[in-house]
């Protein structure tokens, strides 16, 4: 057996660097391997059924708290807080390092000035055996905490710009506005439509966030159920050390839906993460699951055929049936890269193996004819997710996979027409510029038309040869729009751009202010889109759009924490 997870790391990434071309290095010709070839090495080679699990050890997480302590003192908070949730994770079940550890991540958080934050982890630690020695410290924290939410210090409970959705939503789909439609067509296949008249501004999606992937250097800062970012908050496994969660709700339905077959084999998946983000296996566990994990229902309903027009917009949402949800995924028509026919092979091959290490797994999973099913839902639901995923990279450029039945409709284009922000677990979609009945809605899953700073590759986001109007050039729609892009600008417009740059780079303009004059001048002057001159605005627009967001969700969230902790 093994305990060296680092070789285990690097001989994975040998493997994926002899059966994926690295865009980095140059080319060299790669073949395309049959699915049992890749199988066959990555089980000789990587060895990953040799894999000990990583037991919870409080010397580990007194280890984990000692490093915390370090950049405490160094006033080094994130790192802090990265090393006291490690510790948390690696805590024995009820041990007194789970209050320790929470107690510790208080100091941080007072001394980050987000006191009601810092009530919420002194609130875990009473609750999770923190020494009675220590006990006078947390609480004149506590009290300390309280005191200056009095004083008037808190960072604020009342957002600046509201970013709920604004307008009448669909009965059947509280998270979405009412108007908006699924349509289909050769070239983007499935798609949102407007039914009705939108306008800058507007929010028409707020979608929960169920299935997701993250990489290993989110684990102690994300919930690995909702992707959210909140360190500040995360709570861990109560049986490995490899997954926390924002919150109990999200932690019970993780063990649900997911984690029940991943707890075991963790620190295999651990490792497997290093090459791959898990979103693909779990759409697979996500179905098992609304089976009722019985495995022949699942293949018997796996060879139906798939319907590409399957409208997930039908669903009541309203009264959440899951069933419904995994059907809407399994019906999705993946956009295929024959260029990355080789790496999902090896993908599902790697996950293939460390699950079937999973006891649970393994008795549901036990005949060759079940373990073949296995493998082919693999490499079709990895298509699935590499086609439809959002990909959000966060400001250390660290990737989380989103699958979202609504918002996984919205088509890409690099001249979107929306702007999609994931935070705190959901998924909004705000409407940059005018949208009128019967046009398509767009999100750029990759740098848009006005972003010219940006270095990045599309083809390698995308996992697709883009065809939208910007980059499909010769079709006549492209040639139009690259004309428009030069084309004189009216004096009375220029004027109004001028009056709107005044405003919103104003250091006294408020957020509200900013953003309220950019959706009028798109509202007025949309038919001078696109025009160079209005990239810019549109950059400036969605990064205020995100940070209100930000702003919102992070006001509502002190709100209900002085609820809870401070107005009692």
């Amino acid at each position: 057996m093994e305990h060296d997870y680092e070789a285990a790391i690097g001989r994975l990434n040998e493997l994926q660097d002899r059966f994926v071309p690295d865009p980095e290095k140059p080319k060299r010709a790669i073949r395309s391997y049959d699915v049992a070839e890749i199988l066959e090495a990555v089980r000789r080679e990587s060895r990953l059924e040799r894999i000990v699990e990583k037991p919870k050890t409080d010397v580990g997480a007194i280890r984990s708290r000692k490093n915390g302590n370090k950049f405490y003192l160094e006033r080094n908070f994130n790192q802090a807080l990265t090393f006291y949730n490690q510790s948390l994770c690696n805590a024995e079940s009820g041990s007194e390092q789970l209050g320790i550890g929470y107690g510790n991540r208080s100091a941080v958080l007072f001394e980050q000035g987000d006191y009601e934050l810092a009530l919420y982890s002194i609130n875990l630690a009473k609750k999770n055996n923190y020494p009675e020695r220590l006990m006078a410290k947390l609480l004149a924290r506590e009290a300390n905490c309280k005191q200056r939410i009095a004083d008037g210090y808190s960072k604020g409970t009342v957002p600046g710009q509201q970013m709920g959705i604004n307008v009448d939503t669909n009965p059947r789909i509280p998270f979405l506005a009412k108007g908006i439609g699924m349509s289909y067509d050769a070239k983007f296949g499935r798609g949102l439509i407007a039914e009705k008249d939108f306008n800058p501004g507007d929010v028409i999606c707020d979608e929960p966030n169920e299935l997701c992937g993250i990489e290993p250097n989110l684990l102690y800062s994300s919930c690995s159920q909702c992707s959210s970012e909140s360190m500040q908050m995360l709570i861990p496994c109560p049986t490995c050390p490899y997954a926390m969660f924002c919150s109990e709700k999200c932690r019970e339905l993780n063990w649900k839906l997911y984690h029940r077959f991943e707890c075991a084999v963790a620190s295999k998946m651990f490792i497997a993460s290093f090459v791959t983000i898990a979103a693909h296996p779990r759409l697979f566990f996500y179905g098992l699951t609304q089976f009722g994990d019985d495995l022949q229902a699942m293949m018997d309903f796996y060879e139906s055929e798939v319907s590409p027009e399957f409208n997930p917009l039908e669903i009541d949402f309203a009264n959440l049936d899951r069933m419904e949800v995994f059907k809407a995924y399994h019906n999705i028509k993946p956009a295929l890269n024959p260029g990355k026919s080789n790496e999902n092979k090896f993908v599902a091959c790697v996950h293939y193996l460390a699950y079937l290490q999973h006891p649970l797994v393994r008795s549901i999973i036990s005949t060759s004819a079940q373990r073949r099913f296995f493998l082919r839902a693999m490499l079709a639901y990895n298509d699935v997710v590499t086609s439809t995923a959002k990909s959000v990279t966060n400001l250390e450029d660290h990737n989380t996979t989103l699958v979202t039945p609504v918002v996984s409709l919205c088509n890409h284009s690099c001249d979107p027409n929306a702007n999609t922000i994931v935070h705190y677990g959901r998924t909004k979609m705000v409407l940059l510029r005018p949208v009128r009945k019967g046009e398509q809605i767009f999100t750029s899953y990759a740098p848009a038309w006005w972003d010219l700073d940006s270095k990045e590759n599309k083809k390698d986001i995308l996992n697709f040869n883009c065809q939208c109007v910007v980059c499909d050039r010769e079709s006549t729609a492209s040639r139009e729009w690259r004309s428009m892009l030069k084309r004189p600008f009216p004096k009375h417009a220029a004027k109004n751009l001028l009056t709107l740059r005044a405003v919103v780079n104003h250091e006294n303009s408020n957020v509200a202010a900013r953003v309220i004059a950019l959706q009028q001048f798109f509202k007025r002057f949309s038919a001078l889109h696109p025009h160079e001159a209005l990239g810019p605005c549109l950059e400036r627009y969605c990064l205020l759009l995100n940070n209100c967001t930000y702003t919102e969700d992070e006001a509502l969230l002190r709100a209900r924490l002085q609820a809870e902790f401070v107005e009692q």
